[in-house]
């Protein structure tokens, strides 16, 4: 009879604390709101400000004193390989004309022997399987640029044995014609004018030396200039310097970039964006809603079953604000956005908004 007594209490006790627990205050639903993240792209991205330069860069000379009969382009105007740019008058301007042609032509030639030594090297690599197929793809693009170059130059050759009889001197190459020395009637002894190719317009870059793991060829890049708002041109990494700078302290980079609209010319000032290293399906989750813990680990407040959870996450990738979550949430998970510092675990909660 004691003992039905004493459990007939204990009934009575634990139905009261649970009737107390439920009209306590405290246990009313907080309102979140919450972010659900899906997979999506990453990149750990690197800003330099640069100042674009000709990919070709060459001074028109002559090696023997001549007269300058006539100037047939001005600074800024656009020329095709073989056009005329002057007309001489010297007995030894055809040896001359041919000189710089062959001088051109040798240097052309060494190019392309080198670029395809290294294709003929990558073609070995990649059945071995110690290339990747983009590395390949870049070493062969090079190959046959080298080839064009060379075929370009031999053309000129044979085009400055033939204008040199008449005493023209002629555009090496396409591109814009720069400062203008040359004067009619003058002498021309040395540098005429200067003519900056526009079919390849590359920049140099100084980054910070923690990059250096991560930098190499082949990495995408992109130009931006407040003289173009909104443009983005594409473009990609073609040399990487191996150390840092003595002086300076940073490493040096080359950055390549392609513009098919030639709205690009050297000496254009803007910035240059380089991804140095991406993933495409990552759970990316702003820096906003996570607390700081350690280097790679930050903490987060989840929703599941209507109470509020901690949860530790690794990260990964940095861009800008957003983080890449390598483990420790997955895609449908539901992150209590703002104010998740001020809701304590285990709180009762209730999602207003996703």
């Amino acid at each position: 009879m004691k003992r039905f007594f004493r459990q007939a209490v204990l009934l009575l006790i634990l139905s009261v604390a649970g009737c107390a627990i439920d009209a306590d205050p405290g246990r009313e639903a907080i309102p979140v709101t919450v972010y659900i993240p899906e997979l999506s792209m990453i990149s750990e991205t690197v800003l330099a400000p640069c100042r674009l330069e000709a990919g070709s860069e060459a001074v028109v000379s002559v090696a023997v004193p001549s007269v300058v009969e006539e100037v047939l382009v001005t600074a800024g105007d656009t020329v095709t390989a073989g056009q005329r740019l002057l007309v001489l008058r010297n007995d030894d301007m055809q040896r001359a004309v041919i000189c710089d042609a062959a001088a051109m032509l040798t240097a052309a030639r060494a190019s392309a022997e080198y670029a395809h030594h290294n294709l003929q090297r990558a073609s070995e690599l990649m059945e071995t399987g110690a290339m990747s197929a983009g590395e390949f793809d870049r070493v062969q693009t090079e190959a046959m640029a080298s080839e064009a170059t060379y075929h370009q130059a031999l053309a000129g050759y044979s085009a400055s044995s033939t204008s040199a009889r008449n005493g023209f001197v002629l555009a090496p190459f396409d591109g814009v014609v720069g400062r203008v020395i040359a004067t009619r009637g003058n002498m021309a002894a040395g540098p005429l004018l200067g003519i900056s190719g526009t079919s390849v317009i590359k920049a140099e870059l100084l980054l910070a030396p923690r990059h250096i793991n991560k930098l190499r060829v082949g990495l995408p890049a992109v130009f931006t200039s407040d003289h173009f708002p909104g443009r983005i041109f594409p473009g990609s990494v073609v040399s990487v310097s191996e150390t840092a700078d003595a002086v300076s302290g940073l490493v040096s980079l080359t950055v390549q970039f392609a513009d098919t609209t030639a709205s690009l010319i050297p000496g254009l000032s803007g910035m240059a964006l380089v991804a140095l290293e991406t993933r495409e399906d990552a759970v990316v989750l702003p820096g906003s809603m996570m607390s700081y813990v350690s280097a790679d680990i930050m903490e987060i407040m989840l929703v599941q079953n209507g109470f509020a959870t901690k949860q530790l996450v690794e990260t990964g990738i940095r861009n800008g604000i957003s983080y890449e979550i390598t483990s420790g949430l997955v895609p449908g998970d539901s992150v209590i956005d703002l104010g998740h510092t001020l809701v304590p675990e285990g709180a009762l909660v209730r999602v207003v908004q996703r």
